[in-house]
């Protein structure tokens, strides 16, 4: 079943995952670093875009991360920084996927960060502001020293 816990972080792999924005809810399934992690809009919440900050303590590359939406398409941001200096921002915008993961290949893959800001944006939302769905969510965070 679906654990409706608020996430705080998650950790795997050396890896640590922990929400910076938005009301984050951890779903009890499968997942690497971190079971799947899934942005759920309460009602009447207008921060229609959440974030989580990916570290390993030390320095590494994004590879690629899953991302999924089940109603619409879902920009996101992907932010990488070494030593608090910023090193690449990637933007797009994944399909609708229909609630499967769609996985997002990082533009920079060689960049050398030591801090990862992955921000998914659910925009089905702002046209129902009293109602939440539309879950977006992250999985399968691809890191390389």
């Amino acid at each position: 079943g679906t654990n409706t816990t608020p996430f705080t972080s998650h950790s795997e792999l050396g890896y640590l995952v922990e929400p910076v924005s938005a009301s984050w809810l951890v779903l009890a399934t499968y997942g690497r670093p971190a079971p799947s992690i899934q942005l759920v809009k309460t009602a009447f919440d207008t921060d229609l875009t959440g974030a989580v900050r990916v570290t390993t303590g030390g320095s590494f590359r994004l590879a690629t991360v899953d991302l999924y939406s089940s109603v619409t398409s879902i920009p996101y941001t992907l932010t990488g920084t070494l030593a608090g200096n910023p090193v690449f921002t990637a933007t797009g915008t994944v399909p609708n996927t229909f609630g499967n993961f769609a996985t997002v290949t990082n533009p920079f893959p060689a960049a050398l960060i030591d801090t990862l800001i992955i921000s998914v944006t659910n925009p089905a939302t702002a046209s129902c502001p009293t109602c939440a769905g539309n879950p977006v969510g992250i999985d399968n965070i691809v890191l390389w020293p």
